[in-house]
């Protein structure tokens, strides 16, 4: 039986700034680099096989998967366009903070965070 599965990249330096990155492609932090590394190493304790990795062409998957493929000594994540971030528009590189700005029938809001639906 397959089974996929997926996992997130590690912290990017946009993250740490609180920022909508999209498709900017900033480095991992180096709290980003020990998350992948963590990730890593318990994907190994399992005990899970991992035949094939996938990432994303930006730098903060591909080097998360990266870090993962070297510790589970299997072949780098292979790229694919597809597993892009979604483009954010004009909210590319703006305060996370500042997603309120846009009109309210374009947003999405939970008790914890609020997402935005689209953007010009």
């Amino acid at each position: 039986m397959l089974h996929i599965y997926i996992a997130r990249h590690g912290q990017d330096e946009d993250n740490a700034n609180g920022i909508l990155n999209g498709h900017r492609d900033m480095p991992l932090t180096e709290l980003g680099k020990k998350q992948a590394k963590q990730l890593a190493q318990k994907i190994k304790n399992t005990g899970i096989q991992i035949h094939k990795a996938y990432s994303s062409p930006l730098q903060r998957a591909y080097i998360t998967g990266k870090t993962i493929t070297d510790i589970l000594k299997i072949a780098p994540p292979e790229k694919m366009n597809l597993l892009i971030e979604r483009d954010f528009g004009n909210m590319t590189g703006r305060l996370i903070k500042d997603v309120h700005t846009l009109p309210s029938n374009k947003l999405l809001k939970t008790d914890t965070i609020t997402y935005f639906l689209s953007a010009p």
